[in-house]
């Protein structure tokens, strides 16, 4: 019986998967596709790539900035999260349970409806 236990959790837990994905200053986000790696620096240091040769020469490039992103403008762009116009403009769930959704929980479903009217305390027009 642990045996069958532990192949079904081993079994589960492959086929989980998740993605990565990374939010810019900017507001602009990349999605990393599956197998991908990515160095993330704050610092204004230059990131080297190593480059081997067959005759086992060794070359360092300077590797460019990832310039590509993949992300959506939403209508809570620019809107202060948390204030009547955020909490009207902000479709629960839309993103899964992230940051957004735990403030618009906290600060705009006061009443735990998963609705955002006139029945909450942050409601006003």
């Amino acid at each position: 019986m642990k045996k069958l236990w532990l192949f079904l959790a081993l079994f589960a837990s492959a086929s989980v998967s998740a993605q990565t994905v990374i939010n810019f200053e900017d507001g602009s986000t990349y999605t990393l596709d599956e197998g991908q790696e990515i160095y993330i620096s704050t610092s204004n240091s230059t990131l080297f790539k190593r480059q081997l040769m067959k005759n086992k020469d060794t070359f360092f490039r300077a590797q460019k900035p990832w310039a590509k992103r993949d992300y959506v403008a939403q209508p809570t762009d620019g809107l202060p999260k948390g204030s009547h116009e955020w909490c009207k403009a902000y479709e629960p769930w839309s993103e899964g349970y992230t940051f957004d959704m735990q403030i618009w929980q906290r600060h705009c479903d006061s009443n735990g409806d998963d609705v955002y009217d006139e029945n909450d305390d942050s409601w006003s027009e």
